[in-house]
């Protein structure tokens, strides 16, 4: 596992240890964010259940101006430590990063909170867990919708909504047996 593109281009990444997490393949994280065709212009990504913290890390890589990292697992939080030490070298970078470890509920509430401006959701929550459509209709229907869309990682036999609050679909590809879906705000989508 590595980063992909931009400024930490080639940084290995470890997992956390045990089945905490099942990784994003660099395969399917380069495919992920060619999908969103986008130039990172600042912004905040969430990196929700972040595992290793391998999406958040390559949003900050390709330009994101901060990053928040949420997972409630001490082991993820180890391995985001370690990940974002590797890819920073000497250098704190703590001002471009957060690390919460708390649920997911408890991190979209303290988002909401805070007032917080995002610009990409990654959600890539534990597959048996389902959580998908419940992490869309909280994000799709607060003030927490975010500026340039949701990116989902499912399994491809896993139908999510077309429409949920003020999101809809804006682009859906399957890689093997891995789907990445895409949300915007309605009306976002020309």
């Amino acid at each position: 596992m590595r980063v992909i593109s931009g400024r930490f281009k080639g940084c290995r990444l470890v997992a956390p240890s045990g089945d905490v997490a099942r990784p994003t393949t660099d395969r399917v994280k380069e495919s992920m964010f060619s999908l969103m065709g986008i130039d990172w212009l600042g912004g905040v990504a969430v990196d929700l259940f972040a595992g290793s913290g391998a999406l958040g890390i390559e949003a900050l890589s390709r330009g994101a101006s901060h990053a928040i990292f949420v997972d409630h697992n001490p082991k993820s939080e180890q391995a985001i430590r370690e990940n974002l030490g590797r890819c920073f070298g000497g250098s704190d970078g703590a001002e471009e990063y957060e690390i919460w470890r708390l649920d997911w509920q408890a991190a979209l509430s303290r988002m909401e909170a805070q007032h917080l401006s995002i610009g990409w959701f990654f959600v890539d929550p534990p597959y048996k867990q389902n959580l998908w459509v419940k992490v869309l209709q909280q994000v799709g229907t607060s003030a927490l919708c975010p500026n340039f869309g949701v990116v989902c990682e499912h399994p491809k036999g896993t139908a999510l909504p077309d429409d949920v609050g003020e999101l809809c679909i804006w682009k859906s590809k399957a890689y093997g047996d891995i789907s990445v879906t895409l949300y915007r705000r309605r009306g976002d989508n020309d």
